[in-house]
């Protein structure tokens, strides 16, 4: 496991394209001059510069960056490889060598329909053309010409990926939550929590109106198989217990590979969403996907959740005895189409937990622009929760109930889902 200060450091040292939340691996540099040279640099990525391309000596860096599964076009067979100086020119063509390993194509899907990608913002990524690379099948690489550096990958196409290899379900899905404003906080008169005046208003002075750009987030709760394809990608590490509630070995067993993750802390599941390309979602982001634009109590609307399994539209009140399938309940879902934002597992948000943050009046005549909450964790020093589990009760599935827990916080029925921008 590398240690993720180190890699945090990393980015700030030597990646002055990336943002300081990307996850880099062994990133170093070599200088180059006119004269021209060979860089090999991690996983076997290497850049070879002709005499002439350059006119002065240049350090360049390669390091790979873990990211989402589904890229805009393509599905990433190897990391993304980023070539820095980023979205440098050279004065003549370079060679960067590329290597795959054919024991991580998925089933059904062929060698020969792998494709280079590249981009700029890492984002946008676009086939690179045919007439600039040649594919080695013998030696599994690929080799790229080309006379700029940014973002690389090997990868298929998304819609063959989606089209043949359904161990895709769950990790590559999320849904879209427009631009715009919504109604955020509790009821005006609702308890805050608050004993005395100076923790806190002691009850809900009523919403406030807020914007949020354009973002989406996962339709489902990070799943054991995709928390284990972190960790065996050595950058995550081992829930704290492996068994749930009610199963033995539930991380591991193949049979709850589509269950929630649980038992990771707040630092697990935002090392996570890092690796995916995501961000945990903030307490305003994750309240809109739950509950849509205009206040609704659950959401699903304003029925009440039957206490009674037969019934049941959500898993609370262990009407399960434990966690169920994170594709459950889909009569259930929030308006945006996101699963089990009430019950089954509680999640995780980005924001710190703070009492007048949330339901204090603002004294502000705009709308709040994406709000992230408190700057830090004050006193209190603990992450927000949301959502309500298996064994909460019908008062603690609302779209306004909170919760709360230090960032190293784990337990059998908390869990996660992630962000990340839109277009």
């Amino acid at each position: 496991m590398r240690n993720l200060t180190h890699i945090l450091l990393a980015v700030v040292l030597v990646c002055g394209a990336c943002t300081p939340t990307e996850s880099v691996y062994e990133a170093y540099g070599k200088k180059i001059g006119p004269n021209g040279g060979k860089h090999e640099g991690i996983h076997g990525v290497t850049l070879i510069v002709p005499p002439k391309a350059l006119d002065q000596e240049i350090t360049f860096t390669i390091y790979a960056l873990d990211t989402d599964p589904f890229t805009n076009l393509s599905a990433t067979l190897t990391n993304i490889y980023a070539l820095s100086p980023m979205a440098f020119k050279f004065d003549l063509p370079v060679t960067i060598i590329i290597p795959y390993t054919e024991d991580d194509i998925p089933d059904l899907l062929d060698e020969i329909d792998l494709k280079p990608y590249f981009a700029i913002d890492r984002k946008n990524f676009e086939e690179i053309p045919e007439g600039e690379y040649e594919q080695n099948l013998e030696s599994n690489i690929f080799k790229l010409s080309t006379k700029f550096l940014g973002y690389f990958h090997i990868g298929f196409p998304k819609e063959l990926v989606k089209g043949q290899n359904n161990e895709t379900t769950g990790i590559s899905e999320m849904v879209l939550i427009p631009k715009g404003n919504f109604e955020y906080g509790a009821p005006s008169g609702t308890p805050t929590g608050a004993v005395e005046a100076t923790e806190g208003v002691l009850t809900g002075e009523g919403f406030n109106t807020v914007e949020l750009s354009e973002y989406y987030i996962d339709k489902y709760e990070v799943t054991n198989a995709q928390y284990l394809a972190c960790q065996n990608a050595d950058v995550c590490t081992e829930p704290y217990e492996i068994n749930s509630s009610r199963y033995p070995n539930y991380y591991y067993d193949p049979a709850y590979r589509n269950f929630p993750v649980l038992w990771v802390s707040w630092n697990q599941a935002n090392t996570f969403c890092q690796w995916a390309g995501k961000q945990l979602p903030t307490e305003a982001q994750w309240e809109k996907a739950a509950r849509g634009e205009t206040f609704r109590k659950y959401p699903w609307g304003e029925e009440e959740p039957q206490d009674n399994a037969e019934n049941a539209i959500a898993n609370y009140s262990a009407l399960f005895a434990d966690v169920t399938d994170v594709t459950s309940f889909d009569g259930a879902v929030s308006p945006y189409g996101a699963y089990n934002m009430a019950g089954n597992a509680a999640e995780w948000t980005a924001t710190w937990y703070d009492i007048d943050s949330y339901y204090k009046k603002s004294a502000a005549a705009d709308p709040l622009k994406d709000p992230t909450g408190p700057e830090d964790g004050g006193a209190i020093q603990k992450k927000v929760i949301r959502g309500g589990s298996w064994v909460s009760l019908t008062t603690e599935m609302t779209t306004y109930s909170r919760d709360k827990a230090f960032p190293h916080y784990r337990y059998y029925n908390l869990g996660f889902r992630c962000v990340k921008d839109g277009e």
